[in-house]
């Protein structure tokens, strides 16, 4: 069985999809906007440590869901988890994936035994919240267009980071499994069209359900680049600063995707052996 392309078929017959990498100590991987479960390959082949990551609705395996919400995503998480056997479970999320995570840590406190946040985007960023407003309909149909082979998502990558990256998210560039992950996970993000991505988009730029305050879990990890241009370190340290409890670290000179290349061990040995 390919473990890349597995689905469940939650209570209300929708399907979600996920892949699993490695065996141990399961870690829920919630991947970036507008990407896919291929994704958590960023964090997996650490002996010990079981990798899932899934599908949002609407993209890759999973079915689109009609009105959903960040909470929503809390229910289909569990319903995986008990189907995977899994009591209590470590969840982190890259950039878009972030809210996900810590509608998690609000929604079911108790089957999260660490939550993570990695370069993550929350709606106190103005220009996240205007871009919801008009570019998931707008754009994601367009750059849909140019992500229908990994060819040339490849191509498309190679030109954003010719641009403005910043040098660290540039380097990580040369390894050519990152932008494999990257492109890979992008095409797939995009199987069944713009429809799920620019839903997406919509709810990460506008987060409702909970606040940041209302979050009560006791061990949440934020890791997060003063050189991220996608989400900037203002934001990240008002994220760390409005949560109950978090525990923050800043890495000098990272971009917006080197922090979970360059750091995948500290990531993984605070959600998983803290």
């Amino acid at each position: 069985m390919n473990r890349e392309d597995q689905t469940l078929t939650l209570p209300d017959s929708r399907k979600l999809g996920f892949a699993e990498y490695g065996s141990g100590t399961p870690l829920l991987y919630f991947h970036g906007h507008p990407c896919s479960r291929l994704e958590a390959r960023y964090l997996a082949g650490r002996e010990g440590i079981r990798v899932i990551g899934i599908d949002r609705p609407g993209m890759g395996l999973s079915s689109y869901q009609l009105k959903r919400t960040l909470i929503n995503w809390a229910d289909d998480v569990v319903s995986l988890a008990d189907s995977l056997g899994l009591e209590k479970f470590a969840v982190v999320g890259l950039s878009g994936g972030a809210p996900y995570a810590l509608a998690c840590a609000y929604a079911t406190p108790e089957r999260i035994s660490a939550c993570g946040i990695v370069s993550g985007v929350w709606s106190i960023d103005r220009r996240t919240a205007f871009l919801a407003a008009w570019m998931p309909w707008v754009m994601l149909p367009v750059m849909g267009r140019f992500l229908r082979d990994v060819a040339a998502a490849k191509g498309l990558l190679a030109k954003q980071a010719a641009g403005k990256w910043p040098l660290a998210d540039k380097t990580i560039l040369d390894d050519p499994a990152i932008p494999d992950i990257m492109a890979t996970s992008l095409v797939e993000g995009f199987r069944q069209g713009p429809r799920g991505p620019a839903r997406d988009a919509t709810l990460i730029g506008r987060i409702r359900g909970f606040g940041l305050d209302e979050i009560v879990h006791p061990n949440i990890h934020l890791w997060h680049g003063t050189a991220d241009q996608q989400v900037s370190i203002a934001v990240a340290r008002k994220v760390a600063q409005g949560l109950r409890s978090c525990t923050a670290t800043f890495y000098d000179n990272e971009g917006h995707l080197s922090v979970i290349v360059n750091h995948k061990d500290e990531i993984l040995d605070g959600l998983c052996t803290s």
